[in-house]
C-alpha cells in the first residue's frame, strides 16, 4: 500500500534566510541586515537608561549646530585688567553714577564727568568706563568750539552757525549714552565725537 508523500519541512537550521529588501529600482537596500530585522537600519539608539539629557544631542554635540558652551563677550576696553581699590559700588548705584556722568553735562558741564571719574575710577570699572567716555566727549567738544570760534572770526561771524548742529549732536548723544548707561550697557561714543584721550 502506497502512502502519500509527506512534504519535507525544513528545520530552523535548514531554513533559508529571508529575502533582501529591494528598492523600487531593484537595488538591494544597503541598510538591510538579516540579523537585525527590527532594528534601526542606519544606527542604533542607546539603550534605556543611557539616553542623553534633554536638550542635548548624542555624541557630545549641542543641538541646532551651536557650540556646546557659549563664550562670554569681553567688554570693549580690555587693554589692562582693572584693579579695584576701595569699597565696591552697588550695581544699581553704578548705573546711576554712570548715567550722571553723561547727563550731568547738560547741567554742570565738564564737572559732572570729571568728579565722577575722580571719585569712582578706582572703585568701579563700569563707572570709570562711562565717566571716561563722557570726559572724552567734553574735551572733544571744547576743541570743536575753539575751531568754530576761529572760523567765526575768519568769516566775520558766519561760523557761529556751526554751533547749532554741534550742540544738537552733543545733546542727542549725551541722552543716548545716559540711557544706555542706566540699562547697564558699555556705551561708546563715535570716535569723531569723543576722541579717546582718557581711559
Amino acid at each position: 500500500m502506497n502512502h502519500p508523500a509527506v512534504p519535507h519541512v525544513r528545520s530552523g537550521k535548514d531554513a533559508p534566510p529571508p529575502a533582501r529588501a529591494e528598492t523600487s529600482a531593484g537595488m538591494t537596500d544597503p541598510g538591510w541586515n538579516p540579523q537585525q530585522p527590527y532594528g534601526n537600519p542606519y544606527g542604533q539608539q542607546p539603550p534605556y537608561g543611557q539616553q542623553p539629557p534633554y536638550g542635548q544631542s548624542p555624541y557630545g554635540q549641542s543641538p541646532y549646530g551651536q557650540p556646546p558652551y557659549a563664550q562670554p563677550t569681553p567688554p570693549p576696553f580690555s587693554q589692562q585688567p582693572f584693579v579695584q581699590a576701595g569699597p565696591p559700588v552697588n550695581p544699581s548705584e553704578e548705573r546711576t553714577y554712570a548715567m550722571v556722568a553723561h547727563l550731568g553735562q547738560l547741567v554742570v558741564g565738564f564737572f559732572a564727568p570729571l568728579l565722577t571719574y575722580l571719585l569712582y575710577k578706582d572703585r568701579s570699572q563700569y563707572i570709570r568706563w562711562h565717566s571716561a567716555q563722557a570726559l572724552n566727549l567734553s574735551i572733544t567738544s571744547f576743541l570743536y568750539v575753539m575751531a568754530v570760534m576761529f572760523v567765526s572770526v575768519v568769516t566775520f561771524g558766519l561760523g557761529f552757525l556751526l554751533f547749532i548742529p554741534l550742540a544738537v549732536l552733543e545733546v542727542v548723544f549725551l541722552v543716548m549714552a545716559g540711557v544706555a548707561a542706566n540699562r547697564g550697557e558699555w556705551y561708546r561714543y563715535p570716535q569723531w565725537l569723543a576722541i579717546p584721550m582718557v581711559s
